[in-house]
């Protein structure tokens, strides 16, 4: 499977048509995410990297949830910083949304399928701005990965509504006595948030103390941030 995906061109960004398959299915979005470098280098290469997690991300999710044959989906490959918060007229922001905005259009849901908790943003405002002009495009958000260092990858399913009203603090989930994967989202990207903010800090430290180039500091640490 993963070879025939490999083998034809990735289908990025939203279709140009209406969805295929039958109106209950939702448009299934692969999103993985990567930091750009210390040195300036096209965005479109670096989505490019990206690819073997896409292909990779998809083949899990078939092996779960069946083959995508006659369905519509496509990839979202993104680049920033989790921590960094996403101004509007940003690549990654311009093309989470313009997925929504098809669903609107369209009228079908959207189900973002993420490589990683934060593959979208660990910016709480972000992912409120990101999803909260578009309330009436139902959105799942499906994470492959783990709650703690003792489970092994999973998907989890969740509203990403349900998390962007958290953000904007019009709801508090861990008021409401229920764990579910809405919680568990909030607190694992909120960790994870933690040790990319601490990655950083270690760069800025190292640098003070060895003097080397932030830049080949940061080439050292990339995929951690």
């Amino acid at each position: 499977m993963a070879e025939s995906i490999a083998s034809a061109s990735l289908p990025l960004g939203p279709p140009t048509g209406p969805p295929i398959g039958t109106a209950m299915e939702p448009l299934v979005v692969f999103v993985a995410r990567g930091a750009p470098g210390p040195t300036r280098v096209d965005i479109g290469q670096l989505k490019h990297y990206l690819r073997p997690a896409l292909i990779e991300l998809q083949g899990e999710f078939e092996r779960k949830y069946g083959n995508l044959e006659g369905r519509s989906y496509c990839y979202c490959p993104l680049i920033h910083k989790s921590i960094t918060p996403l101004e509007p007229d940003s690549d990654s922001f311009r093309s989470l949304t313009d997925i929504l905005m098809y669903g609107r259009i369209h009228r079908c849901d959207i189900m973002f399928v993420l490589n990683h908790w934060d593959a979208i943003t660990s910016d709480g405002p972000s992912f409120a701005n990101i999803f909260k002009g578009f309330t009436d495009v139902k959105v799942t958000i499906r994470v492959h990965g783990t709650i703690s260092v003792d489970h092994n990858s999973e998907f989890h399913d969740l509203d990403a509504h349900k998390v962007s009203a958290h953000y904007q603090g019009l709801i508090r989930l861990e008021e409401q006595f229920l764990i579910d994967d809405a919680l568990r989202y909030v607190v694992r990207v909120e960790e994870i948030r933690g040790v990319r903010i601490g990655v950083e800090e270690s760069v800025n430290l190292m640098r003070e103390l060895t003097g080397e180039p932030e830049e080949q500091l940061l080439e050292r640490v990339q995929w951690m941030l």
